[in-house]
């Protein structure tokens, strides 16, 4: 006479799949807590835009990058704009730049004159040569990165 085999509870088979979707849904939570706690990017207040990345700092930015040598573009705007890259670097450290460049992880104005992507862009080159009329006139990087923040940059 042949014994019966007892049937195996079916709760043991499926341990490591309830094991795996407790762990999705407990990597779901925390993200979501992430998520709705994380600290909203700064907008400007009459566009409501978020303003691009920069430092706020000089300091913070240290050692600032080498830019292109303005002598190696035909077009004057563009020789201008890296001309100004190569003059006062410490004030496009500090300015964000609206063509949103921060995505190829750029952290502000002066990385756009690192490489030829200046050159590309004519809000670079507008952010640029206003920066370069505003620091001429006195006024400090601060005053500079608040006209870029109001759009300045675009009637240049």
């Amino acid at each position: 006479m042949k014994r019966k085999k007892a049937k195996k509870s079916g709760l043991s088979g499926h341990k490591l799949l309830i094991g795996m979707g407790a762990i999705i849904i407990a990597l779901y939570g925390v993200a979501g807590y992430k998520a709705f706690n994380a600290k909203a990017p700064a907008r400007h207040a009459a566009s409501g835009q978020p303003v691009p990345v920069y430092y706020a700092r000089v300091i913070d930015a240290r050692p600032l990058p080498p830019t292109l040598d303005p002598g190696r573009f035909n077009r004057e705007d563009i020789r201008e704009a890296y001309a100004v890259a190569k003059e006062i670097p410490e004030v496009l450290v500090q300015l964000p730049c609206y063509c949103y460049c921060q995505r190829q992880g750029h952290r502000g104005l002066l990385d756009c004159f690192k490489t030829e992507h200046a050159a590309t862009c004519n809000i670079c080159i507008k952010e640029a040569l206003l920066a370069s009329r505003m620091h001429r006139d006195g006024k400090s990087a601060e005053q500079i990165r608040e006209a870029i923040i109001n759009g300045q940059w675009s009637n240049a």
